[in-house]
């Protein structure tokens, strides 16, 4: 099976098919180590995100894990219940805003029950995936003010940031 990814890297944007495996999340590819430091698209194209012109096909691309800042993913498809998830861990939400490259996501963040509700947890993962979800999230550009796009779940590289803000909780 494939699901479509967007990567977002520093200028551009890289959008495929990302192959996945029946009944894995996109999120645990990307995170599993046995990928190695590579994500492999088919029916790629690429985009500038300061110019407006024609996407450029790729057809088959390898980025560099580093070098993408988030991932949005097309297929937003619920989850089973909890019970029938392996690996499942609780998670608590944490509302904060933060700096990936020439982005900054404002959204909700999943930290473990027993960590210190505080910004400073994004910082360090315990369990060391490479992206972590963000959900509600609002992604704005540093280069263009009016470039802003809001997605119900994205994947942020965790290595690529470089600050975190607290944001006020939600009414």
């Amino acid at each position: 099976m494939a699901t479509t990814l967007e990567l977002y890297l520093e200028h551009q944007i890289i959008r495929g098919e990302f192959r996945d495996e029946e009944g894995q999340r996109a999120i645990d590819l990307l995170n599993s180590a046995a990928s190695g430091a590579i994500i492999a698209l088919t029916n790629a194209w690429t985009a500038s995100l300061h110019y407006q012109a024609a996407p450029v096909r790729l057809h088959t691309v390898r980025v560099r894990r580093p070098q993408v800042f988030l991932v949005v993913p097309g297929d937003n498809a619920p989850l089973p219940p909890r019970r029938f998830r392996t690996g499942f861990s609780e998670r608590q939400p944490l509302r904060a805003l933060v700096g990936l490259g020439p982005f900054t996501v404002a959204g909700t963040h999943y930290i473990g029950l027993h960590e210190q509700p505080n910004v400073g947890t994004l910082e360090h993962d315990p369990t060391g995936r490479f992206f972590i979800p963000i959900t509600d999230a609002v992604v704005r550009s540093q280069f263009n003010p009016k470039w802003t796009f809001a997605v119900p779940l994205l994947f942020a590289n965790r290595g690529a940031i470089a600050y975190t803000a607290p944001l006020p909780a939600e009414k």
